[in-house]
């Protein structure tokens, strides 16, 4: 679903809002989250609401670019939800994180009631949690959980870098990398045609 997709009437009018829909892949117990109150079916999936208990961190997202990076903060913790936290690198990371745009009406207008539902939800963000975290102190405990886009690791190489001995990782016995080092800091000098 896109945002074109959304008669031009519903979104010109001024009375329309949106939230943010979560759908986390966890290994054993995936959930299905939104930033609002009590349970929502959006797109013929169930959401549980979390109200202000999860905090999202600043997206930056680029029009048809996945965000980099998204923080995912617990700042009020219980003990119970701390301990759960430890050793859930299994449970975690390289797991599939995504976040939707819901619309919904502000308004009660035509007989539809206020809060109802406009569209599908539009995704914004995919990609994969890594890093759950917790600290705790005499006064509070959070949990952090970060979720990477496909754009976020844009300056590790794909398939190594282009040296001898990544080349020889890739096809043992080639030699076709051996001479790059050496070429370091030389002069070419360049024969103009004639």
């Amino acid at each position: 679903m896109s945002i074109h997709d959304i008669p031009d009437e519903d979104l010109r009018r001024g009375d329309v809002a949106c939230t943010i829909l979560c759908q986390m892949d966890f290994a054993t117990n995936p959930q299905n989250w939104w930033l609002g109150y009590g349970p929502l079916t959006a797109g013929g999936v169930a959401y549980q609401g979390t109200g202000d208990v999860i905090k999202i961190g600043a997206l930056s997202v680029t029009f048809g670019m996945s965000a980099g990076m998204v923080r995912f903060e617990i700042p009020a913790a219980s003990p119970e939800m701390v301990a759960r936290c430890h050793n859930q690198s299994t449970e975690v990371n390289n797991r599939r994180c995504q976040l939707f745009y819901q619309l919904f009406s502000t308004v009660e207008r035509d007989g539809e009631h206020q809060g109802r539902l406009i569209g599908d939800p539009i995704s914004m963000f995919q990609g994969v949690m890594r890093d759950m975290r917790s600290t705790s102190s005499a006064d509070s405990r959070v949990i952090e959980l970060e979720a990477y886009g496909r754009m976020s690791r844009q300056a590790k190489p794909p398939y190594g870098r282009w040296t001898d001995a990544d080349q020889r990782a890739r096809f043992p016995g080639d030699t076709g990398m051996a001479f790059i080092a050496g070429l370091k800091d030389k002069a070419i000098t360049w024969v103009p045609g004639t």
